[in-house]
């Protein structure tokens, strides 16, 4: 399943890089993690389930929703 998940504007790299050790740290279900040019504001993050989307994510900073 694909997610899109809202960060802070600019922030997006940041983002990428604290959601990517989250989910390599805990073995979560998550595939892939993409930045596309042009889209600001935005990840797309694709994952097995709901829970690991959720779990890579939760109180990040730079993470809105």
């Amino acid at each position: 399943m694909i997610f899109v998940i809202k960060v802070t504007t600019n922030k997006e790299e940041k983002a990428l890089e604290l959601i990517a050790e989250r989910a390599k740290k805990k073995s979560l279900n998550v595939f892939t993690i993409s930045r596309p040019h042009g889209l600001r504001g935005y990840i797309l993050l694709e994952a097995g389930d709901r829970e690991s989307a959720e779990e890579a994510v939760f109180n990040l900073p730079y993470v809105k929703g």
